[in-house]
């Protein structure tokens, strides 16, 4: 198995593991290849992100992507891992001891280069912390008051909804979670 290969496998994993943890629907995670289209390097990989797919919901059988929101790119590097981070998300999350900045965004640029020895497997732990912190601060492309559920959700104090990145939509959800209960 291939370096690249091995290193999907890796993220599969930790998507897993992210999705059971907020009982998310499955391939909330997604990995996308963008090649060069123009110039000398047409063609050859420039980045691969790491997305939040939210599905349409209710589920039908035309059921298509509904919002993407990327979390951060792993830039092709033969040397070390490196990704590239939104600012915001970079001042969040601590950065491990072990990897290095190697570029700070400007005033117009958004993100944080930060790299990985190839032999390290803290990048999968900092992928997954950059992960978390993209589903707690998640907003879905939906916004609604509350479901059919609000009575249950009430009685448990917590939403209840099957697919709950659809549910970051849910304002009453928003009050279960400060401790309001209306019903």
């Amino acid at each position: 198995m291939d370096n690249r290969n091995k290193i999907i496998d890796n993220l599969k994993t930790v998507f897993t593991e992210v999705a059971n943890q907020f009982s998310l629907p499955e391939n909330t995670f997604c990995v996308k290849d963008n090649f060069s289209k123009t110039g000398a390097k047409a063609g050859n990989l420039i980045s691969t992100e790491i997305d939040i797919q939210e599905m349409s919901f209710p589920y039908d059988k035309n059921n298509k992507i509904k919002k993407s929101t990327l979390v951060l790119y792993i830039t092709p590097n033969t040397t070390v891992f490196e990704l590239m981070i939104k600012k915001y998300i970079f001042h969040a999350i601590p950065l491990p001891e072990i990897a290095t900045i190697t570029k700070e965004p400007g005033d117009h640029y958004l993100y944080f280069h930060v790299s990985f020895p190839l032999d390290d497997n803290s990048i999968y732990d900092y992928i997954k912390s950059n992960l978390v912190y993209s589903i707690t601060n998640y907003e879905s492309s939906n916004s609604f008051g509350c479901c059919s559920q609000y009575k249950e959700c009430s009685e448990q104090k917590e939403c209840l909804h099957s697919n709950k990145l659809y549910a970051k939509g849910c304002r009453y959800r928003e009050n279960l979670e400060n401790g309001q209960i209306f019903y």
